[in-house]
């Protein structure tokens, strides 16, 4: 098949397209480098560096890829708390639209990444809940927002697609820095002998998926026929807490040293308030439909990702 993936350049584009090539399809790839590294790219990708929220743009990759089959449309903008609302209310909306043009154009099925943030306070993590966003003036959310609202467009038109909304992935060619999650911050920081930045208490849970366990779900979506599906990807068995995270990468990278950590403010006021406390996901759905489980448990993810960061930190 052809599959065209945005945001390829990124955390999951890089992992995606080497399985994808692996397996005999033809990859094209468009990102506008503001965060990817082209550098890493697989070297058999066809790729195009252009900006998705320019409508020119599109144009120039309807004319550019002739055929494509599936888009896997992963370029979003994240993070809000870091002055970036207005950008990510702005360019994930744009993009959706432009993803929905060219999908028109080729006859293309999406394959569209949402996030588990959709779901916002809500203590029910199941494809069919309720989402319980805060406060609706509150910046934390519009990141989900955007999301919601990419969903919501998705069903307003009358193509394929599959939503995936993913809890906490993790793994080789994740960004070394906050838009990544906690993973790659408190690996580098390990990595160089500092202490590690926690936001809030630390008590917050999350659930981590291993890269890996994403893109096998990814896989199967793929040989699937299903249509206007959503389906929850991560995790559920290992549910751990933030501050204990960096006590097993601690234990991992320098078990002699104690566990130095430094609580940070830096979140902002409106973010700390309205933080998620819990996140486990339910894969009901996913394992009867698409007969996926995820393999790899925390400690062996953790130390796979450690073994390629290390390459990357010191390099």
């Amino acid at each position: 098949m052809n599959i065209l993936i945005t945001g390829i350049a990124g955390f999951f584009g890089q992992n995606l397209s080497r399985v994808l090539l692996a397996q005999g399809h033809t990859v094209y790839g468009v990102d506008d480098l503001s965060v990817g590294k082209k550098e890493w790219l697989h070297h058999d990708v066809h790729f195009l560096k252009c900006d998705l929220k320019d409508a020119y743009e599109s144009d120039r990759i309807a004319r550019h890829y002739l055929k494509i089959d599936i888009i896997i449309h992963l370029a979003s903008r994240k993070i809000p708390r870091d002055g970036l609302t207005i950008k990510t209310l702005e360019e994930n909306v744009r993009m959706m639209a432009e993803i929905i043009y060219l999908a028109n154009r080729f006859g293309s099925r999406i394959i569209f990444f949402s996030t588990s943030d959709v779901y916002g306070q809500q203590q029910l993590f199941d494809e069919e809940a309720f989402s319980r966003i805060g406060h609706p003036s509150n910046p934390r959310w519009s990141y989900a927002i955007t999301k919601m609202w990419c969903e919501q467009y998705l069903f307003a038109n009358d193509i394929p697609f599959v939503i995936l909304r993913i809890f906490g992935s993790y793994g080789p060619y994740h960004a070394l820095n906050w838009t990544a999650g906690p993973q790659s911050v408190f690996i580098s920081q390990a990595l160089k002998g500092e202490s590690f930045t926690i936001h809030g208490t630390g008590d917050q849970t999350r659930c981590f998926s291993y890269v890996d366990d994403i893109v096998d779900g990814v896989l199967r979506v793929i040989k699937s026929d299903y249509n206007r599906e959503i389906f929850n990807l991560g995790n559920p068995t290992e549910e751990v807490s933030i501050l204990n995270l960096a006590t097993m990468i601690n234990n991992l990278i320098r078990p002699e040293k104690d566990t130095h950590v430094t609580f940070s403010p830096s979140m902002g006021k409106n973010f700390a308030d309205e933080d998620v406390l819990s996140r486990k996901p339910i894969i009901t759905k996913a394992r009867r439909m698409l007969d996926w489980e995820p393999k790899t448990s925390l400690l062996d993810g953790l130390k796979k990702t450690i073994e390629w960061q290390k390459t990357v930190v010191n390099a």
